[in-house]
């Protein structure tokens, strides 16, 4: 029996690629290895009959006893919420990008044994300092990272190269596509669907003129799998891009699938159009892709449109399993979607908050102490009525896309803002928050009076 073993099983990537093994769990030994706990998807793994390990690659112990008996090991673990630009970065992050992503990195060479096969995936953004325009780079091009992610998947690369281990190197065009377990909603594709779905508009910088190279998700997965199954592949570096096309011809694909979707051209200068991938090496090998942007977009578009997250995603328990005794109350609130933020925010008594909607971001609030009035409005549903609400300490409030909300607080208050994805408004009335006044000065003095509130 074959042993596979996937770091960062529980990402974007590696939980489609687990999808791909759960017909065959009865056949290999599959176990995944990730730092993070998310029970929804832990418990999917083991209803798959595939392992889980929690842990972390640097931890030499831990890495040296999960990798012992490895005949595959795919590579996917690292840090993807990573700066864009030099100005985005701080020393901090760079470091942990840097450690995971090289250190943890040698672990996996370091303790693999020699028969087994690592299969890992880099990233086109290796080519990011290309100081010009350039089409179809090939696998042979000396690579010019700049950022720390990039620089620490080069490295690996030059590693991998150095190392007497099996390996294959499979550089990812932009991965795009819909996976309702960890949608990744920062890529361009991803985020044009969704604003296509909600008839939005989109906001192409420069004119949208840039180049791109795209894969789908479902194909990278794929393309991976092929290249841990071909004996006859090893010690290579190959791209895995299916499309090349412009930021543009990808929004006028959206506006084509929904007439609705509104597209809007700024005139910011841009250093060069980018660059694109060759994939002749990848299809020599006989790997076919099977998935495109259009009908990939459509599929996504009506994934969004229909999207009903199952009541679990949500809550599970609102302030149940009480615990009580002469210190004080304990409440529980059991959170199974991942929150990877959190805004700890006061509220002075009469002050006003929010009075905007998020088209995508579902948010949570979670009031530690004091009083307000919520005032919501579904922008979604024609017609929809404004509705008020008294929340109180220890409620929690689900706010979802599209609703427009404010708060109007009757105490002095703190509440938790809980969201998945941002929380500060860099993208603020363009995918991340739009002003919408909900609440004038003269409703808010109506609400405070109505509840007999001094300012």
């Amino acid at each position: 029996m074959k042993n596979i073993v996937i770091t960062g099983g529980l990402g974007y990537i590696g939980t489609e690629l687990c999808k791909l093994y759960s017909g065959e769990s009865r056949f290999k030994n599959i176990t995944v290895i990730d730092s993070r706990f998310v029970s929804e998807r832990v418990k999917q793994l083991r209803d798959w009959g595939i392992n889980f390990k929690q842990g972390h690659l640097l931890d030499e112990e831990f890495m040296k006893e999960v990798l012992r008996d490895a005949d595959v090991v795919y590579h996917l673990a690292g840090i993807t919420d990573v700066a864009y630009t030099k100005t985005e970065s701080n020393e901090e992050k760079d470091k942990e990008i840097k450690e995971v992503g090289i250190d943890g990195s040698r672990n996996i060479i370091k303790f693999t044994n020699s028969d087994c096969k690592i299969i890992f995936p880099s990233t086109h953004v290796v080519y990011e300092g290309f100081g010009e325009t350039a089409f179809d780079l090939t696998e042979d091009i000396e690579s010019c990272p700049v950022l720390t992610y990039a620089t620490g998947k080069a490295q690996t690369e030059k590693d991998l190269e150095e190392s007497e281990k099996n390996y294959v190197v499979v550089r990812l065009a932009s991965v795009y596509g819909y996976s309702l377990d960890t949608m990744r909603i920062n890529i361009m594709p991803n985020l044009f669907s969704k604003i296509t779905s909600l008839d939005g508009t989109i906001k192409l910088f420069s004119g949208g003129v840039q180049y791109k190279s795209l894969v789908c998700l479902f194909d990278v997965v794929r393309c991976l799998k092929f290249m841990a199954e071909a004996d006859d592949i090893n010690k290579q570096i190959f791209h895995c891009s299916n499309e090349n096309m412009t930021v543009k011809e990808v929004a006028e694909l959206c506006k084509e699938i929904n007439p609705k979707v509104t597209l809007i051209e700024t005139d910011d200068e841009i250093p060069n159009l980018g660059y694109t991938i060759s994939n002749k090496k990848l299809l020599s090998t006989g790997f076919e892709f099977r998935y495109n942007i259009k009908e990939s977009l459509k599929e996504m578009i009506h994934n969004w449109s229909i999207q009903d997250l199952p009541k679990e995603l949500e809550f599970v328990q609102v302030g149940q399993n009480e615990y009580i005794d002469e210190r004080g109350k304990i409440s529980n609130y059991e959170l199974t979607e991942p929150i990877n933020l959190i805004g700890y925010i006061e509220s002075k008594t009469g002050t006003v908050r929010a009075n905007h909607y998020h088209p995508i971001q579902e948010q949570k609030c979670l009031l530690v102490k004091g009083k307000y009035v919520s005032v919501t409005k579904d922008l979604a549903v024609e017609d929809a009525p404004i509705e008020t609400m008294v929340i109180n300490e220890g409620d929690l409030s689900v706010i979802k896309p599209n609703v427009a909300h404010t708060m109007v607080f009757l105490e002095d208050s703190v509440f938790l803002n809980l969201v998945r994805g941002e929380r500060e408004h860099e993208n603020y009335g363009i995918t991340h928050t739009h002003y919408y006044e909900l609440v004038d000065e003269e409703m808010r003095n109506n609400i405070l009076e109505e509840y007999k509130i001094e300012v």
